[in-house]
């Protein structure tokens, strides 16, 4: 990627004298769960559209069956595909799949498992639930204070300023993670 960077950088200033972008984060190289490149070749593939939508195992056998690979690559190919997900993919969704991505940003290669993306598809959902359920409990029409935080201060128990603390103190390692683009250690 850095040569199709480095084209990409030198046409934009030939043509436009302008720098095409002003930052580029190269993540690591996603390979299948057994550490293999993922290769078109070899058939283990994993499109991201099926990770995020599902997709059943006669769909991604006849992708395999209409590619160009040769015939006993398919054959091999159709065997690993059936035993690794022998009900197709499951619909991991947006959320799920960006977590997973973000987490494997700390390891030097990203060994992509779809059922670790479903792990985190679930750890979402229990956010999600835990957000539905907190904003369930707000009265109707509520509007936080101006002032925030510090008109409550007063009457906040120990615990409750342990956690804000706790809050204040991830926000800004996240923050400066984010800045850092050490996105593997925001998660």
């Amino acid at each position: 990627l850095f040569f199709w960077v480095a084209r990409m950088v030198m046409m934009s200033l030939e043509l436009t004298d302008k720098l095409p972008f002003k930052t580029v984060f190269l993540h690591p190289m996603v390979k299948d769960e057994n550490g293999a490149k993922m290769s078109k070749s070899k058939g283990n593939v994993i499109d991201p559209l099926e990770v995020l939508d599902g997709c059943d195992l006669e769909t991604l056998l006849q992708k395999l069956k209409e590619s160009n690979l040769p015939t006993s690559e398919v054959a091999k190919a159709i065997v690993d595909k059936s035993k690794k997900f022998p009900d197709g993919i499951p619909e991991c969704g947006t959320d799920g799949l960006r977590f997973t991505l973000l987490a494997y940003m700390v390891q030097r290669d990203i060994n992509l498992d779809v059922q670790r993306v479903v792990g985190y598809r679930e750890f979402c959902n229990k956010l999600w639930n835990i957000a539905k359920f907190g904003l369930r409990n707000f009265p109707e029409g509520f509007q936080p204070e101006a002032d925030g935080i510090q008109s409550l201060k007063p009457h906040l128990s120990l615990s409750d300023k342990w956690i804000l603390t706790r809050l204040s103190k991830l926000i800004e390692s996240t923050n400066a993670d984010f800045e850092n683009y050490n996105l593997g250690q925001m998660v």
